[in-house]
């Protein structure tokens, strides 16, 4: 079972989903706190959530996907360029969906969102942001 386990974990997509999850978890209680508690529109709220996820995501990938030893500044710059078009990605998603779906939930919208984008984010933090 350990082997299996390493194995499992020896992949970097697998890792990157499961930091992907922990960035999930950090933007859906981000934009709960700054929709709900602040009173911001939930697609404001949804900028500022993302940002958060993104900075959370680029310590865990650097840290457990990637294992980086580059210049932490000089990776969170690319790994911001890089994922910011899947941001783009991930809020044109999330706004289409509740704006355009009448009751649609918010916060499945950021989960699908989020899904749709994760590829795209992968790809260009291996080639782009944490390359070796």
């Amino acid at each position: 079972m350990n082997i299996l386990l390493r194995k499992f974990l020896e992949n970097q997509f697998i890792r990157f989903g499961m930091v992907g999850g922990s960035g999930l978890v950090v933007d859906l209680v981000a934009l709960a706190f700054f929709w709900q508690v602040v009173g911001l529109d939930p697609l404001i709220a949804r900028i500022l959530s993302i940002w958060l996820a993104m900075t959370n995501n680029w310590f865990w990938n650097r840290v457990f996907t990637f294992q980086s030893q580059g210049s932490p500044l000089g990776e969170y710059v690319r790994f911001v360029l890089v994922n910011s078009v899947g941001a783009v990605i991930n809020y044109t998603t999330y706004g289409a969906l509740i704006i355009l779906l009448e009751d649609f939930s918010n916060y499945l919208a950021v989960i699908l969102a989020t899904l749709v984008s994760m590829v795209f984010n992968f790809v260009l933090s291996k080639l782009y942001a944490f390359k070796s």
